[in-house]
């Protein structure tokens, strides 16, 4: 028996949609509520798809107030779809043939991905067979994202089947042969239809191409591209009508189109040389990318066909609210979705990938009845033993209270002991940094007349500077923390920067002298030998100004005797 209402998301690239699907009255699919979110399609941000969708279902969740159990799209770039025909064999052996098959050209192995398969045909020599197959991690998170927002996955169908079911109930009197092409942000798929035989192929030419191609010429991020591309294809944009932001969107656009053209009719002549299928009589054009205007028109002139916009409620009883939230205006948006529910009205393949986890669980929960049942008797078996036991506890628990009254003084005094080592050991800690103090207080002095008595050997060489360098300057690899160390890291050693100038007397209207560069070189190497100083770094010489030498460099202070 099917069930009478359907809870279907499409988790796209560029957005989320949810729809509540139920059958009317007249036996008619309808739609009974909608809700859309959008989400950043911005290639640069791939990596965190994932976070965007949990975020996109939970705002569903929250604001249309949806929940329970539901059917996953699974979007066109996580799915894989492969096409074969293998020998008819007897059903027993057909499952084995089957994973066989699949080994060989689902191009990753079959214990990391979900994979299932649709026959499209059998005329008892040959079947003609659709796999489709996603990573294990990938339909893992994808689930995960919808369970963490309320909704419990039961099916997970490829886009491109939800797509072909879609399309079978809206255009039941559509010809035999037909294309649909559905173009989202990240991929384009084409579905060749030819009576009950199909064919889908996927490519990444779709509406971030646009985009893209946008942003580089305004030169304005993807966010800002995005925004002004839908608002000048939707006939939203204020823009005047020769504003060279709406004139670049048409180009934009005009060479996506021409690009589609060509992956269009090299996938025609393709299919209909591998298959040996008819030219199509029909194309229909639907997702985020069949909002430009022209697109259309363009292509039936190229092509030499038909081609009109997908009409995804079309057959569908629309309520006042569905409307209300938009379903109308977003109906490029509702192909797939639209296919997830026809299950309600008409048979369609059945595909699923949901991780086989989830498969277990809900064949658990049909089997739950039993399981109460089971349940029920052992709690009545266990009724007794536990009365006694509950008699037992509560003697215990007597017990219990009685010897607590008796340890409570003594952890009031345990608690005041431990209050008094601590301020023991805080008493501890103060003493030893005055104490550190008390050592250190001449260090600045003895480090000054040991810089003095340094200059004043080497002569005629005089300080202008002596700074501390500000600890966030220092060097960070010096005070990288380790992983997972309970010890905190070392204080970074104090340096200081040192400005001086050196007066070469011998030569006081040219360049400094090759001596005094040694002089400068002797006093800094008398530096490297003073108690309280770890390291020289950082030596900077300018000899631009006759007769002067400019140098500084930064002192490192030894640890062991700190300023």
């Amino acid at each position: 028996m099917r069930t009478p209402r359907v809870l279907a998301l499409d988790p796209g690239a560029s957005h989320v949609a949810a729809g509540v699907f139920v059958v009317g009255s007249s036996g008619r699919l309808g739609l009974q509520h909608f809700a859309h979110e959008s989400q950043d399609a911005d290639p640069a941000h791939e990596a965190r798809w994932s976070e965007h969708l949990a975020q996109s279902f939970g705002a569903i969740a929250a604001r249309e107030h949806l929940s329970g159990a539901c059917a996953l799209v699974v979007p066109g770039h996580l799915a894989l779809t492969k096409f074969v025909k293998t020998p008819a064999l007897d059903r027993a052996k057909r499952a084995q043939s089957l994973a066989f098959e699949a080994s060989q050209h689902i191009p990753y192995p079959l214990n990391e991905v979900v994979w299932d398969h649709v026959v499209m045909a059998d005329d008892g020599f040959d079947l003609d067979v659709m796999f489709a197959a996603a990573k294990f991690d990938a339909l893992q998170s994808l689930c995960a994202s919808a369970d963490a927002a309320g909704f419990a996955p039961e099916r997970a169908t490829p886009g491109s089947l939800a797509l072909r079911a879609a399309f079978r109930y809206s255009y039941p009197e559509a010809p035999a042969s037909a294309l649909v092409i559905n173009i989202g942000a990240r991929s384009t798929h084409l579905l060749f239809l030819d009576g009950e035989r199909f064919y889908i192929r996927t490519f990444p030419l779709a509406g971030n191409v646009v985009t893209v191609a946008l942003a580089e010429e305004l030169r304005i991020d993807f966010a800002a591209a995005e925004t002004l591309k839908v608002s000048v294809l939707a006939g939203r944009s204020e823009l005047p009508e020769n504003s060279p932001a709406r004139a670049a969107v048409h180009r934009a656009a005009a060479g996506f189109i021409g690009r589609l053209h060509l992956e269009l009719t090299r996938s025609i002549v393709n299919h209909r040389r591998q298959t040996g299928a008819p030219q199509p009589a029909a194309i229909y054009v639907t997702g985020g990318g069949s909002l430009i205007g022209e697109l259309p028109a363009t292509l039936a002139e190229r092509l030499k066909l038909p081609v009109e916009r997908y009409d995804a409620l079309r057959g569908l009883d629309v309520s006042a609210d569905a409307r209300a939230s938009g379903a109308e205006t977003l109906s490029h948006e509702l192909a797939e979705l639209v296919g997830l529910a026809v299950s309600l009205v008409q048979p369609v393949a059945d595909v699923t990938l949901l991780p086989p986890a989830i498969t277990e669980a809900l064949a658990f929960r049909k089997r739950q009845p039993s399981y109460l049942a089971a349940a029920v008797l052992a709690v009545a078996a266990l009724l007794p033993p536990i009365f006694y036991l509950n008699h037992r506890a509560t003697e215990a628990e007597a017990l219990v209270f009685q010897s607590e009254s008796q340890l409570r003084p003594l952890r009031s005094l345990e608690a005041r002991n431990n209050e008094n080592l601590a301020q023991i050991e805080a008493a501890k800690k103060q003493i030893s940094a005055l104490e550190g103090l008390v050592a250190t207080k001449a260090n600045w002095l003895d480090f000054l007349s040991d810089t003095q008595a340094r200059l004043a050997k080497v002569g005629d060489v005089w300080l202008e500077r002596i700074q501390i360098v500000p600890s966030a300057s220092l060097d960070s690899s010096s005070a990288t923390p380790a992983a997972d160390s309970a010890v905190p890291a070392p204080a970074p050693a104090l340096k200081l920067m040192l400005s001086g100038r050196l007066l070469d007397v011998a030569n006081p209207v040219s360049e400094v002298s090759q001596e005094s560069n040694e002089r400068v070189k002797k006093l800094i190497a008398g530096f490297t030998e003073s108690p309280f100083i770890a390291a020289v770094e950082n030596e900077r010489f300018d000899t631009k100004q006759p007769g002067l030498l400019r140098f500084d460099f930064t002192l490192v202070v030894n640890p062991r005797r700190p300023l």
